[in-house]
């Protein structure tokens, strides 16, 4: 017993110990951080850009570069605020694609979906009918060899710019751009009788949050007028 337990004590004072734990723990980390990603692997936004700004009307594209030495990036998965919007990849439906060899760069899209009966109309599509407000989109992609790659997430603005009309009791028609002063540049009001010829009126004046055009007209008013706004940057 008491040989024994000399021994046991004597594992603590052997030299080097501690740095041998120290390396096997380091190599098991190494092992780890290899089967999480690749050295030099990229996956990158090229649509959109960090702080870019959309409107609510607006399709936000998705468009990603993929590259990893001696290996191959064939699809992402792409996120907005944590909530998948779509499976962006290398190729679409029913297009003859070859498929990329190892350390070939990839340009990953999301693919329109297939409807039975019915041609497509375009190829990619990007996010559609996004809210008003601040979002973060992201994407994740595991290479063929089954390394995990990360985009740098990017900070898209969408603002609500409807234009909403109100007529006063006097016929003066006001136009309100909801969200129309929070866009650098100015907006430019148009009106026509016939949805064919367009005439520019003016400038919109520019408020804390909305944009305002008031259009009073003169004469009575022979036709129905129809407007819309031109962005001035």
């Amino acid at each position: 017993m008491r040989r024994a337990r000399r021994w046991a004590l004597g594992v603590g004072r052997l030299p080097g110990a501690g740095l041998w734990l120290g390396l096997l723990f380091l190599a098991g980390a190494a092992v780890h951080a290899r089967c999480q990603g690749q050295a030099g692997a990229v996956l990158e936004f090229l649509q959109p850009t960090n702080h870019a700004v959309f409107s609510t009307l607006d399709e936000v594209p998705i468009v990603l570069r993929a590259y990893a030495p001696d290996d191959v990036i064939l699809s992402a998965e792409v996120s907005a605020d944590r909530q998948t919007i779509g499976q962006a990849s290398f190729c679409c439906a029913l297009c003859p694609c070859a498929h990329p060899l190892p350390g070939e760069e990839t340009i990953l899209q999301i693919p329109v979906p297939r409807e039975a009966g019915r041609p497509q109309s375009r190829t990619w599509q990007g996010w559609t009918n996004v809210p008003a407000g601040i979002h973060q989109l992201a994407a994740r992609a595991v290479t063929q060899n089954g390394a995990v790659v990360d985009a740098a997430p990017v900070t898209i603005t969408v603002l609500d710019l409807t234009l909403r009309i109100h007529m006063s009791a006097d016929g003066t028609a006001i136009l309100v751009i909801t969200e129309g002063s929070l866009v650098p540049g100015t907006y430019e009001l148009e009106a026509s009788e016939d949805l064919r010829n367009w005439t520019r009126l003016g400038p919109f004046l520019p408020g804390d949050v909305a944009a305002f055009y008031f259009d009073r007209r003169t004469e009575p008013p022979r036709a129905s007028r129809f407007y819309r706004f031109v962005h001035v940057p």
